[in-house]
């Protein structure tokens, strides 16, 4: 499942990026990371991480929900699969603030 998610990331980063018109390469850059790695990122083969959806967030200039929007059907989301616990998110809420958003 979580290779599923991954490329599921990957192309909406992808799509997003297209659709606004920025290079690959142009991207990588503003990100921080190498053209590879990004290719990678897009295609699924690389996860990417917290910071850079963050930076991703705000280069597109769009909500941090659109990366994980299922566009095309290929990845279903269950029920189960949103349920969320009240740990999880103590801990997604302490990750996030830690984060400094005014560095991004």
């Amino acid at each position: 499942m979580m290779d599923e998610v991954m490329r599921l990331i990957g192309r909406r980063i992808k799509f997003i990026r297209v659709e606004r018109g920025i290079q690959q390469t142009k991207l990588a850059e503003l990100i921080g990371v190498s053209q590879t790695h990004l290719s990678n990122m897009e295609s699924g083969r690389t996860g990417t991480t917290i910071h850079n959806l963050l930076k991703l967030q705000k280069i597109f200039e769009c909500p941090i929900s659109d990366f994980f929007i299922d566009f095309d059907g290929a990845v279903p989301v269950k029920e189960e699969d949103t349920e969320v616990s009240l740990e999880e998110l103590v801990k997604l809420a302490k990750l996030l603030k830690k984060v400094n958003l005014k560095e991004l």
